[in-house]
């Protein structure tokens, strides 16, 4: 009789691709993230789709207020805040429908899958960032490779990612090369040294930063651990960035305490998005079906 230790267990369970049965992204979106640490996804949402979108923010524009999180450096400054909307899972109806409609959106069902396997979470609130030209950039931030981060991390074995926090950016407006907004240094996932503060400011090796362009409606999905940031907003049309943050089962990347009681606007949500907000825990956890309606309850997976 062979005698497997726990560790043993867990690591095969993790990484033995004959127990991943569900839909996953395909084998160039892997390569693509596995070298840069993001992806941009294409035509993700619908016109009909950044429409809503973009309707309730316009009818909600008084709940915009400045970013807190406002801590520009050398070249990333701006003179003009940030602003930012939060709440919108909360917003009156029809409002709020259209940002409960991605908390399980079955499009993006592949690639969480790809990154946490079954049993994922939303961590944070979804937010949206947006300003007009001169809007401030934010310092290039994220853990690298350098330490092991358990909540910030990129993982590989045996054909199969996991990987902690994952950011996924809909982007609601075009982003066109160098107007700024969502940056990047791809392939710092894997990078085993801290990075520089005159490159995280945007102040030396402007080459190794990529300011993704994108056309509304597109998707940015990347690892918390991949070094971003935000570029001054240089385009005379405006910015809209809505992020939603998702992390595995188990984990709780937001600070303070996890309240598990749910607010009564949570009851009015399909069982799939009732799901994706459920607190961290393992056995039991409700699993939602690649449909994005479906969901089912092993005892553990």
């Amino acid at each position: 009789m062979i005698c497997q230790s726990y560790f043993e267990i867990v690591v095969f369970s993790l990484y033995n691709p004959n127990l991943v049965a569900n839909k996953i992204m395909n084998e160039t979106e892997k390569f693509l993230f596995d070298l840069q640490g993001f992806l941009k996804v294409s035509d993700f949402l619908t016109d009909a789709e950044v429409k809503a979108l973009n309707s309730s923010f316009d009818a909600n524009w008084e709940k915009r207020y400045d970013d807190p999180n406002h801590a520009p450096k050398g070249n990333t400054y701006g003179p003009v805040r940030r602003g930012i909307f939060t709440g919108m899972l909360e917003w009156d109806k029809p409002h709020s429908l259209p940002f409960r409609d991605l908390l399980a959106h079955r499009k993006l069902i592949p690639y969480l899958n790809s990154f946490f396997g079954r049993g994922w979470k939303m961590d944070h609130s979804p937010f949206m960032l947006t300003g007009g030209k001169g809007t401030e950039g934010l310092f290039m931030h994220g853990s690298t490779s350098r330490v092991f981060d358990g909540s910030q991390y990129y993982q590989y074995a045996n054909g199969v990612i996991r990987c902690g926090m994952i950011v996924c950016q809909f982007q609601l407006a075009d982003v066109d090369e160098g107007n700024g907004g969502f940056a990047c240094i791809p392939g710092s996932h894997k990078s085993n040294f801290p990075c520089p503060e005159p490159i995280a400011t945007w102040d030396a090796h402007h080459e190794v930063v990529y300011n993704v362009p994108c056309k509304a409606g597109d998707l940015i999905i990347f690892n918390e651990a991949t070094l971003h940031g935000t570029l001054p907003w240089n385009a005379n049309h405006e910015r809209r960035s809505l992020l939603y943050r998702y992390c595995p089962k188990y984990l709780h990347f937001a600070g303070g305490t996890f309240n598990t009681d749910q607010p009564d606007w949570v009851s009015e949500l399909t069982e799939a998005q009732q799901a994706v907000l459920e607190p961290p825990y393992i056995y039991n956890r409700p699993l939602i079906e690649d449909d994005g309606v479906t969901v089912t309850k092993p005892r553990r997976e």
